[in-house]
């Protein structure tokens, strides 16, 4: 009888040592995200979005950006909430390697962004006209009111600026690596998604 009493503490013990275990790493894994430089003051969906994403970036090679980080919380789709992100992002390299190694571009524009913005710089860096807006949209495969809202949001970014001068949709780079892209990785993605439901980016 005092075996299995003995048997039966250890177990119990050694169970709650392992749960406390478990409990600990979590904790530690919870305070070293909310620890990481550049979240202080961020909160509510904001916060939710770049904790995933710091810790998606840590997982892997994985170059997950902020509208699959969105799309896997179910945030509900915003364009100015991805914006203050994404802005926060680019204010915030000390957030992850992968920000640094990548650039802040490849992490918060959106595909369509990207190819938008491939259609406008590639003829600049080429000496070639830029698009007319219908032009771009085929390109692209999408409405016209999509162009509009991409080249918006590159504007925002200062990637992208205002110059009729130049015809067609009248925008041009705001400096001369996004003319040259083929040099960095800024407009390129490749998206993966696993059987599990997990989508990320990788270079």
């Amino acid at each position: 009888m005092r075996l299995k009493i003995c048997v039966a503490a250890w177990l119990i013990a050694t169970g709650f040592i392992a749960t406390e275990r478990v409990s600990a790493q979590r904790g530690a894994d919870a305070a070293a995200v909310a620890g990481t430089p550049g979240l202080l003051g961020v909160r509510g969906d904001e916060r939710r979005v770049l904790e995933y994403l710091i810790h998606d970036w840590d997982s892997d090679s994985a170059i997950t950006s902020v509208d699959v980080a969105m799309d896997a919380l179910k945030v509900r789709p915003s364009d100015e909430l991805r914006f203050r992100i994404g802005s926060h992002i680019k204010a915030h390299p000390e957030l992850h390697a992968t920000i640094r190694k990548w650039g802040w571009e490849t992490i918060v524009l959106t595909p369509i962004e990207k190819l938008v913005a491939r259609g406008i710089v590639n003829p600049e860096r080429d000496k070639h006209a830029p698009p007319a807006k219908a032009d771009l949209a085929k390109m692209v495969g999408i409405p016209e009111r999509d162009v509009n809202r991409a080249v918006e949001m590159l504007a925002r970014y200062d990637i992208l600026k205002i110059d009729p001068s130049v015809g067609g949709i009248g925008y041009v780079a705001t400096k001369p690596r996004y003319s040259n892209w083929p040099q960095w990785l800024d407009f390129q993605f490749h998206r993966v998604s696993l059987a599990s439901g997990r989508t990320f980016c990788v270079d």
